[in-house]
């Protein structure tokens, strides 16, 4: 498919007009895949900045690599969506240390993969190792296509759906509902590096699963909150870690699934996802096709 790209530039005197590409930026609107990559070393843009607005810009990126690559939180700039129309905007309006070009096209099948082209081509960072690991993008596109394939109505399904049981909650990304939740999604991605923060991720998230379990709880929606009852259907789409390497928040996460009952599906059979919600919907007369 196509993604768009936006490279990422320190100009360290805007007036003279030189510029290090330090890292770049893709994504395509309908998928919602978006990701952002910097360079592993800054020698070269070290060597343009007698003036010392390195860290200023640098700062920059990590405040949108934040903001872009958190697991759990709406990709944004401010207050507004990534899109295209965004990196448009900014293209024209950041003519400062810090810039972006143009979004041009790039052909990918994530937007991990269109960075790693771009960066093959147009970013230059000796240094740079690639460490192959997916993140949870492909899985949160199953479930999207199977709602769509199943003809799920979309004011029915609700993204990031906040969700709580008492003081306990947390987001999850995808929430079916139609006057109350009648189905509860995660998405997980098994193959990050970081497996102790995962693992930590996965118990929070388990905690508020187990105590909607034992006592229902609610999903917060544009028009308020709506009940989540203990045995609402509760799916996570997982990518697998990759084969022989060490994944222990996978092995805490598959005994808390069966523990608490929750459906663990991977994309490539997250059709199952979207025939529940429209078997969960039609049984309450919501659905008709």
């Amino acid at each position: 498919m196509t993604y768009s790209f936006s490279l990422i530039r320190f100009v360290p005197d805007p007036a003279r007009g030189e510029f290090v590409n330090i890292g770049a930026i893709a994504g395509d609107d309908e998928s919602g895949d978006w990701d952002v990559r910097f360079i592993s070393n800054f020698r070269r843009a070290r060597a343009l900045d007698p003036g010392g607005v390195l860290p200023a810009a640098v700062a920059f990126a990590t405040g949108l690599d934040q903001r872009i690559d958190a697991v759990d939180q709406l990709p944004q700039m401010g207050s507004e969506p990534v899109s295209l129309e965004s990196l448009r905007r900014l293209a024209d309006e950041m003519q400062n240390i810090v810039q972006l070009s143009a979004p041009a096209p790039v052909v990918a099948d994530t937007a991990e993969g269109a960075l790693d082209l771009v960066f093959d081509e147009l970013v230059v960072d000796p240094t740079y190792k690639r460490f192959r690991f997916e993140k949870k993008h492909r899985a949160q596109r199953a479930a999207r296509k199977a709602y769509e394939a199943h003809h799920v109505p979309r004011d029915a399904v609700q993204e990031r759906a906040r969700v709580s049981s008492g003081v306990y909650g947390d987001t999850f990304d995808f929430a079916v509902h139609n006057g109350q939740a009648v189905q509860l999604v995660q998405c997980w991605s098994f193959q990050l590096p970081n497996q102790d923060e995962l693992a930590e991720q996965v118990k929070a998230w388990s905690w508020v699963v187990h105590e909607l379990r034992r006592h229902g709880g609610s999903v917060a929606t544009l028009d308020g909150a709506l009940e989540v009852r203990g045995d609402t259907e509760i799916a996570a789409v997982c990518i697998l870690p990759v084969e022989g390497v060490d994944a222990p928040a996978y092995v805490e996460a598959e005994a808390a699934f069966l523990q608490l009952d929750v459906q663990a599906l991977t994309p490539e059979d997250a059709d199952g996802v979207g025939a529940a919600a429209a078997a969960l919907l039609a049984t309450s007369g919501e659905l008709h096709v």
